[in-house]
């Protein structure tokens, strides 16, 4: 690039007035740059430093419902749990379709496992 500078924002306007602009460099001031803004500078090949970009998180989210604690408990349990164990994609899926709390599920096969082995004769085959 050479040593002519242009204003940020000034580019932006000769850009959206359609003016072709080759040849320079992008001054900034200190100050974030709209992420539209970036995108228009992107698509006429001008890149902006990412520490300088403004993301809008100005977001409504009033329309979804907050999670219950039950459903935050059921998604990171199956998360955890399900990526800890080796289960075949299917298995994963049945139990995601279900809705089957993957906590009370091994708890419960544990304690069945461990009743039969308790009461099995040490001596007997399995």
């Amino acid at each position: 690039m050479s040593n002519n500078k242009i204003y940020w924002k000034d580019l932006i306007t000769m850009l959206k007035q359609g003016q072709e602009v080759t040849d320079c460099e992008i001054e900034f001031r200190n100050e974030k740059v709209d992420f539209k803004d970036v995108a228009l500078l992107n698509r006429n090949g001008f890149r902006v430093n990412e520490d300088l970009i403004l993301y809008d998180d100005d977001i409504d989210f009033s329309d979804d419902p907050d999670l219950t604690d039950e459903e935050v408990n059921r998604i990171n349990t199956f998360t955890s749990l399900a990526d800890t164990l080796a289960v075949e994609p299917e298995i994963k899926e049945w139990i995601k379709n279900e809705k089957i709390d993957i906590n009370t599920l091994a708890a419960q096969l544990i304690r069945n496992f461990y009743e039969t082995m308790i009461n099995i004769p040490k001596n007997a085959a399995i």
